[in-house]
């Protein structure tokens, strides 16, 4: 049923005329709603919630507090040591400059070992160990680190100029210079071609041999058809000789072609041995006899040439009648090994027994002229 008229017109009079409240609540926690707030049942309004109601006042504002200000206190002013600042100063200064003359002068030995190092090895490989004094006083007394500048020097020496000399040769004749690797590396590999070639060690394998060829731009191959030739000389030569080269010293393949190739440039003992074989050669072919070494390097060295090789060689055989025993005589037949020596001179006794023979001869056969022109011709040989 609702609410009658003139309760409601009361109602609202009293609500326009309360003066404004305080912001209530209920308890602290709790959930309840704001004072004065009606609540509607039903389309009607009820009354305002009093119970266990607490005023909460606005809170009061609590001053705020001021920093205490510290007590004013006298300053006492030192007087500034500026000497000790700039001794100080000072000795900073002096430190960081011995620390960077240390990483210079550290950084200076490091740069002249290195150069030095490296121009050490190259003057190992290029033969020329002498200059490392020589460089040592470049790099560690007059400061020279450069390596262009070292090598520069170098190639200013006496001692460089006679290692490559081919390539000063080859500046002459309008050729390029080799550089020292090219020109070490060439070497190389002529002494290797000979090696494979089997001619004898000490036949050009040494860099002054191979100074001319380094002039002349002889190139590897052009060498290795020379050293075929030297071959080809071998087994176009006098079959005899060559055989007795064999014979005599058991010279191989090798030997003689180093010395068909270049008879100047072969070893004194292989000259030797190359003539005596010429003449026990020239002894086989003219007088079917067979020299010994002794003897064939006996005539060598009296200066025997072929021509007169050949010239005794006929003698000798042209006179066996008189170098032999007559059959029921005593005495005995002259032996090859006088024989040779007195026809050539190398024995004055081989000589005198030659001369007795003949002249015995001459005497037991007084119309013996063939024997005392046999015996003229043989003794005058010598």
């Amino acid at each position: 049923m609702g609410m009658p008229r003139d309760l409601a017109a009361y109602m609202a009079q009293r609500s326009r005329a309360a003066a404004p409240q305080p912001v209530r609540s209920t308890q602290i926690g709790g959930g309840g709603r704001a004072p004065s707030q009606r609540f509607r049942v039903g389309g009607n309004q009820t009354g305002t919630v009093s119970a266990a109601e607490t005023v909460v006042s606005a809170p009061a504002s609590v001053p705020q507090e001021q920093p205490t200000q510290p007590a004013a206190t006298t300053a006492v002013t030192q007087p500034v040591d500026f000497q000790s600042l700039l001794d100080q100063q000072a000795a900073q200064f002096e430190t960081q400059i011995s620390s960077l003359r240390f990483q210079a002068e550290e950084t200076q030995r490091q740069q002249r070992e290195s150069a030095s190092q490296i121009i050490t090895t190259r003057l190992a490989d290029y033969g020329l160990e002498s200059l490392g004094g020589f460089v040592s006083n470049l790099v560690f007394t007059e400061g020279v680190v450069d390596t262009n500048i070292i090598m520069g020097r170098l190639r200013a020496t006496p001692e460089y100029k006679q290692r490559f000399a081919g390539n000063e040769q080859r500046r002459k004749a309008g050729l390029n210079v080799l550089s020292e690797g090219e020109y070490v590396a060439l070497e190389n590999s002529y002494r290797q071609l000979m090696r494979q070639s089997g001619l004898p060690t000490g036949f050009y394998d040494s860099n002054d041999d191979f100074t001319a060829l380094i002039a002349s731009d002889v190139s590897v191959g052009e060498l290795s058809e020379r050293v075929n030739q030297g071959y080809e000389a071998v087994m176009n030569a006098d079959p005899e000789v060559v055989s007795e080269m064999r014979r005599l010293y058991n010279i191989g393949d090798g030997e003689l072609a180093a010395y068909f190739l270049d008879p100047e440039r072969a070893t004194p003992t292989l000259l030797r041995q190359a003539r005596s074989a010429q003449i026990a050669g020239t002894f086989v072919q003219q007088a079917d006899m067979q020299l010994t070494q002794a003897q064939a390097l006996q005539l060598e060295a009296a200066g025997v040439s072929p021509e007169q090789a050949r010239a005794g060689a006929q003698a000798i055989t042209g006179a066996q009648e008189l170098f032999a025993a007559l059959p029921g005589q005593t005495g005995e037949a002259i032996s090859q090994e006088e024989q040779i020596a007195g026809v050539f001179g190398t024995s004055a006794a081989a000589q005198q027994r030659i001369r007795r023979r003949t002249r015995e001869r001459q005497a037991e056969f007084e119309a013996g002229g063939g024997f005392a022109a046999q015996g003229s011709q043989v003794t005058g040989l010598t």
